[in-house]
């Protein structure tokens, strides 16, 4: 009698240790499939977000660049390289790897007046040797008929010229002048009629990424003494 009860128990203790088994592995099973869900979900929000731009209220025109430095217009630049987003209170455009950027339309220039161009940008991954990204910046600009000028050069990057911007270097600010009396890269044609704005980002490095934000080209006046008064 002795050993049937004992039996019992060993019995009995055996199934309560597969119960638990089991549970544990429902609770285990459940809970990898509930973080797996989870996991999947919430990236696929993330694509939908940067597919259908819903991160930002985006101030700056990037819906205007284009793959082109001549007249031909092209698709937006978004589908491969520019995700929207935005930095507290700073919208921007996000661009991962080699791009050149141009404005989508050729704007009149006065090759008499002076302009002043400015950007900002804030570099998020300092790419492959963590140097930072490479900037160029500057104009393209193109006689009355619309012909690209090749004199001094074509890409007159007069405000950034392979300039590193690293991480720790936050946002930074940069600008510069172009006049009839500029010198080489800042020096608008006397023959020129209408300019593009001509920016390359993370230059040769495909792991180098920037926010792109307040692009600006406009007149420009310069101050001088009195002028306050």
């Amino acid at each position: 009698m002795k050993d049937s009860i004992e039996i019992s128990n060993k019995i009995t203790q055996s199934n309560n240790s597969d119960f638990f088994s089991q549970h544990t592995f429902r609770c285990v099973a459940t809970a990898l499939i509930t973080w797996l869900s989870i996991g999947t979900i919430s990236l696929y929000q993330q694509e939908l977000k940067i597919k259908f731009g819903l991160w930002d209220n985006f101030s700056i025109n990037s819906i205007n660049y284009s793959k082109f430095s001549d007249a031909r217009d092209s698709e937006q630049v978004f589908q491969e390289q520019l995700i929207l987003t935005q930095q507290i209170y700073r919208s921007g455009s996000l661009f991962i790897g080699p791009i050149s950027l141009y404005s989508r339309k050729m704007l009149r220039i006065d090759n008499s007046a002076i302009y002043k161009m400015s950007l900002d940008i804030m570099t998020v991954s300092d790419g492959k040797n963590d140097v930072g990204s490479s900037i160029f910046a500057g104009v393209l600009f193109y006689d009355e008929n619309k012909k690209l000028l090749a004199e001094p050069k074509t890409h007159m990057f007069g405000i950034a010229w392979n300039r590193l911007v690293k991480k720790n270097n936050g946002t930074v600010h940069i600008d510069g002048i172009f006049s009839s009396d500029g010198k080489e890269l800042n020096k608008i044609p006397h023959n020129a009629h209408y300019f593009k704005v001509a920016i390359d980002l993370n230059y040769a490095d495909p792991k180098a990424a920037v926010i792109l934000s307040n692009v600006k080209f406009t007149p420009y006046v310069a101050l001088t003494i009195g002028d306050n008064e």
